[in-house]
């Protein structure tokens, strides 16, 4: 089926019209690329709480060891990892020697070179340091503290996001419940004290870094959809570290008006909580974060700081419902390690996920036992999504409005994402020879 014959089954037959470019009925703008106050697309709203609940009486600080590398031998048990690492690596070796597009020693060095910068990183290390790298303080350079209105700083932090690399960027009061209780074996507390610091027991944060800074970045989708080989893998090890430079640049940003920054990209707390509470899109069924522009092709990082911020809202923009009904992420999982429920629960699965807050709760150490088997990792479910299309195209637009507007029609659409072919393993040997823009990022027209 084209997309002439789509427009005409889905636009015509189920008796929703299209004019102007836009779905009759809806009190729809004239283009579907203006955006809505929040900067994002016109058909996203916004809400006082997030779509999925949370249970006050139960959500609390996570331990950061019950996550699933910590969960993971506890899981399994010894004896059946090192099986599952001995499978792993001999399979390398014989991918190696059959010379298998994805798995090649250019595919494999692609994969680890991405890298690069996020191994500089780490919990108040590197580029995630919690005290001043280079920039030039206020108090350096003998002038006060930047004063401007929460509104005007908000747009500031905003400006600064985007020039240091980030895909959308949201603000939000921070819920202390999404920070973790425990990181590298020592307690994470919040004391009234001027700057952020470690000793041997504890790290400690202000007690007045009050606002997070949820920020994404975006993945190339060209690279992802060769997943689970290599080139699919190097798409989020290059996101990995194009986080660790955007949170070091705005987190040095921050110091140099003169309040305090501590970023974080997956350590410390929840970077996808944060996202939800910040307006960045909503929790899916893979229990990760789909935004309405990119939807599940993103990572994730955040910025804590004292720094007083105009806040953004949680969003609504129909996810939810069409998760119910999608199912493609758990179809395609190679794993099963998704939930196949027609209903998000409050019933957690394991230790590696944070009681308390409504999802569709994945089996995370079978997701990883597979990731070792495969040798490069996988985001097929990711790749599967129907949220994973190019920002810059129409008929994407059209649908994810119509989606948003009248759920009665997700199921229709799931097929014919299907039916187009989306989501579908693409050519590991071919993507050498795409000659992609910066980053292996294309948003031009066109099939996803």
């Amino acid at each position: 089926m084209n997309r002439r014959d789509f427009f005409k089954l889905g636009f015509g037959g189920t008796g929703v019209m299209v004019g102007g470019g836009m779905v009759s009925g809806l009190n729809t703008p004239a283009s579907s690329s203006h955006l809505n106050k929040g900067g994002h697309p016109w058909w996203v709203e916004t809400t006082l709480n997030p779509k999925l609940a949370i249970d006050d009486k139960v959500y609390s600080r996570f331990n950061s060891r019950k996550n699933v590398f910590g969960s993971f031998t506890r899981y399994y048990g010894l004896k059946k990892q090192k099986e599952l690492m001995r499978r792993s690596e001999a399979k390398r070796i014989e991918y190696y020697k059959e010379n298998r597009p994805g798995y090649r020693l250019e595919d494999r060095a692609l994969a680890d070179a991405g890298w690069v910068i996020s191994r500089m990183g780490g919990l108040n290390r590197g580029t995630r340091s919690w005290k001043r790298i280079s920039v030039m303080t206020p108090e350096l350079r003998e002038v006060q503290k930047y004063s401007g209105s929460p509104e005007e700083a908000a747009q500031l932090i905003k400006a600064a996001a985007r020039y240091f690399g980030a895909a959308t960027v949201g603000t939000t009061y921070l819920d202390r419940r999404h920070i973790h209780s425990r990181e590298r074996g020592k307690r994470i507390v919040f004391e009234p004290v001027k700057q952020p610091y470690e000793n041997k027991e504890k790290l400690v944060i202000p007690d007045d870094c009050n606002y997070a800074i949820s920020l994404s970045v975006q993945m190339s989708l060209e690279n992802i959809q060769c997943s689970p080989t290599a080139i699919g893998s190097a798409g989020s090890s290059l996101g990995y570290s194009r986080c660790e430079f955007l949170v070091a640049g705005l987190a040095e940003f921050i110091r140099g008006l003169g309040y305090v920054a501590i970023p974080s990209v997956n350590d410390l707390g929840s970077s996808v909580a944060i996202a939800v509470d910040a307006g960045l899109g909503e929790l899916g069924r893979t229990n990760r974060l789909i935004t309405p522009e990119f939807g599940p092709m993103v990572r994730l990082a955040k910025v804590l700081t004292n720094m007083e911020l105009a806040l953004d809202k949680p969003i609504d923009f129909g996810l939810m419902e069409f998760c119910k009904v999608c199912k493609r992420c758990a179809e395609a999982c190679p794993a099963k390690c998704l939930s196949f429920d027609d209903e998000p629960s409050l019933n957690v699965k394991g230790e590696w996920n944070n009681p308390g807050h409504q999802a569709w709760f994945e089996d995370s150490p079978q997701c990883l036992a597979y990731w070792r088997e495969s040798t490069s990792g996988c985001s097929i479910c990711l790749a599967v999504c129907p949220w994973s299309k190019k920002d810059k195209t129409m008929i994407h637009d059209i649908v994810k409005a119509t989606s948003a507007k009248i759920p009665a029609l997700n199921g229709f659409f799931t097929h014919m994402d299907e039916a187009f072919g989306y989501g579908r393993q693409k050519s590991a040997k071919k993507w050498w020879s795409l000659n992609l823009p910066e980053y292996g990022i294309d948003t031009t027209q066109g099939k996803g």
